[in-house]
């Protein structure tokens, strides 16, 4: 009897040095039945010319104009045919079985989704010796959709987050949920996955395999982007994450839980965009949950957020960062 086909969505934008090394991991994975979509998301470095140098019968390459990330992951199901889905961002890598043992965990359980940990790098020569942290704490097994985000996000300690290859999810819950919302947002997997995890009945936690997510010290941080459209739909994304969650529980967590997302939301992007800011901070307030302020600095700075508050903290290490002192 052949396995279940597993379709694994590949958006790739001036990717050049990323696309054989991806391609060829990917032929390293244990599980047998699997195609590749590549869609590249109009890159100007060559990129789409060597993704079709890897076309075959089980990989291809589809190109769009420059519409964004979550555009072009849509655009991969639409030409997807698997029964579950992996997403997977080019610069990234997965443990060699991680497909296999997500499929063998989700056998008998066709409306969950499956999990595993991840580890981050930014050279692949510390995937050598890789640093593994303990994610327990939010990343594990749950019949409790809802329990399960509001965790994630902060309703019971820190708020924490799981990078989109973490997942493999079954097709008809991707259906059930609706694609990926298409805006640009660095939060668009957190929004798509709330959907898709609350149209579950629970998470599979598969431990002993891994995500490696690639950071980059230069990625962008909601501190220092100046798109204001990117900032209003990161902020929108913690709306639409409210309602959803609202729509299934509420509860003193929850409310801690986006009391949370509102207040990191609103330090991050203060002072360089206090309209944002402030709009963050009543949506906050309004919550009447008090969240902690998160760790701004080194001890001069968090000295500054005791004494004379977060605000004055991130003024001045925002005027000290622009005057390069």
């Amino acid at each position: 009897m052949q396995q279940p086909l597993v379709s694994v969505i590949i958006p790739i934008y001036n990717s050049l040095p990323f696309i054989a090394p991806a391609v060829a991991a990917l032929q390293e994975q244990t599980y047998p039945n699997m195609e590749i979509i590549i869609v590249d998301d109009g890159s100007v470095d060559g990129s789409f010319e060597i993704a079709k140098r890897f076309e075959s019968d089980t990989l291809i390459v589809v190109r769009q104009v420059n519409s964004g990330a979550a555009i072009a992951r849509n655009n991969g199901l639409k030409h997807a045919s698997g029964e579950y889905v992996q997403f997977l961002d080019v610069d990234d890598y997965l443990s060699k079985d991680k497909i296999e043992k997500q499929v063998k965990a989700l056998e008998g359980h066709a409306d969950k989704v499956a999990v595993c940990d991840y580890i981050e790098f930014f050279e692949e020569s510390e995937l050598q010796a890789p640093k593994i942290i303990d994610h327990s704490a939010f990343i594990h097994s749950s019949d409790s959709p809802a329990d399960f985000l509001i965790n994630l996000y902060g309703g019971n300690g820190s708020a924490n987050f799981i990078q989109t290859n973490s997942w493999l999810t079954p097709r008809h819950l991707i259906d059930k949920a609706g694609g990926w919302r298409e805006f640009r947002c660095p939060d668009d997997d957190g929004e798509f996955f709330a959907r898709v995890i609350l149209a579950s009945k629970g998470i599979v936690h598969v431990p002993g395999i891994f995500n490696y997510y690639r950071r980059s010290v230069s990625e962008s941080r909601l501190s220092n982007n100046s798109n204001r459209k990117y900032l209003q739909n990161s902020l929108l994304a913690i709306d639409l994450k409210y309602q959803y969650l609202l729509q299934h529980k509420n509860s003193i967590a929850l409310q801690k839980a986006m009391a949370t997302q509102y207040l990191r939301f609103a330090v991050a992007v203060f002072p360089k965009h206090k309209q944002l800011s402030e709009l963050a901070y009543k949506k906050y307030k309004l919550l009447y949950t008090p969240a902690i302020v998160p760790k701004l600095g080194g001890k001069i700075v968090e000295a500054i957020k005791y004494t004379l508050g977060w605000k004055a903290a991130r003024f001045i290490r925002y005027y000290l960062r622009e005057k390069n002192i």
